[in-house]
């Protein structure tokens, strides 16, 4: 039985141009970073790792340019103050926050590598959605 995700690793061609983007968007340092990885470790013990796929690892990630198959999901505490940011940082974005029937409101943004990142503020405490059918 699974317990957690506990770990997103998305290969990219400029770890370093990742690294700040999430760095600024989101306000948070990097666990560790040099030129080939970078990894976060939020507050929820999530950990999120950019990498550029070389060596064996190579064999294994491809790094298209169209990236529209998958969106991340983050959860912000303020998402007005994160669209905000985003619009400051001169980023792609699908448009004001919207509200959703489920509770939550959120945005998209996407990066310099193509990827879609859903920018997610949660009616609950600890930022997660509340399973109403366990």
């Amino acid at each position: 039985m699974i317990q957690a995700c506990s770990h997103l690793v998305i290969a990219a061609k400029d770890v370093e141009c990742m690294q700040m983007f999430f760095e600024q968007l989101f306000e948070v340092a990097p666990y560790f970073s040099n030129s080939e990885f970078c990894e976060f470790v939020l507050p929820n013990q999530f950990r999120l790792a950019f990498f550029k796929p070389v060596g064996k690892a190579a064999q294994f990630f491809s790094n298209p340019k169209e990236r529209s198959q998958v969106s991340y999901g983050v959860t912000v505490l303020n998402i007005e103050a994160t669209y905000q940011k985003a619009l400051a940082l001169k980023l792609r974005v699908s448009g004001e926050p919207k509200d959703h029937p489920w509770g939550e409101k959120s945005f998209l943004v996407i990066d310099a590598e193509e990827n879609r990142w859903e920018i997610t503020q949660s009616p609950s405490k600890n930022g997660m959605l509340v399973n109403l059918h366990p």
